[in-house]
């Protein structure tokens, strides 16, 4: 079985022990902005659903860079869960490891975090899709 259907698995077992627990259930429409962790989680178990990939971590499509920067925020949270979430789903999506641990201490924690922020924030960011000619020559 790849790798990344193990993760990907151990990804959506962590959110549905969490749910499992009491926890707020997740709402998959509160996105990474949303004030709970559990929303948060979620939307970062949907990163990990869409966008991890068979193919070498050289030659893979990465989510959008503010994506990639929102994980980076969550290795920051409070909430162990969601620490791990992030960082895992940053390791599956990028298939790269800055040596972030959720249960590390906050000194180490923190300069994990420093390493994912200066990768995240190294790379380009994305462009708008060129515009089309306008075959019909009827654009001002």
């Amino acid at each position: 079985m790849p790798r990344w259907s193990t993760q990907l698995r151990s990804l959506s077992g962590v959110l549905a022990a969490l749910t499992a627990l009491g926890c707020a259930p997740p709402i998959p429409d509160g996105g990474f902005d949303a004030p709970d962790p559990a929303s948060r989680i979620y939307a970062a178990v949907g990163v990990a659903e869409r966008w991890n990939a068979t193919t070498p971590p050289e030659a893979r499509v990465r989510p959008p860079k503010k994506t990639l920067q929102h994980l980076v925020v969550m290795l920051q949270s409070s909430d162990p869960a969601a620490r791990l979430i992030a960082g895992e789903t940053l390791k599956l999506v990028t298939g790269r490891n800055f040596g972030f641990d959720p249960s590390g201490s906050t000194p180490t924690r923190f300069e994990a975090v420093e390493r994912w922020r200066a990768w995240v924030d190294s790379l380009p960011d994305e462009t708008p899709p060129a515009k089309t000619a306008d075959p019909g020559g009827t654009a001002p």
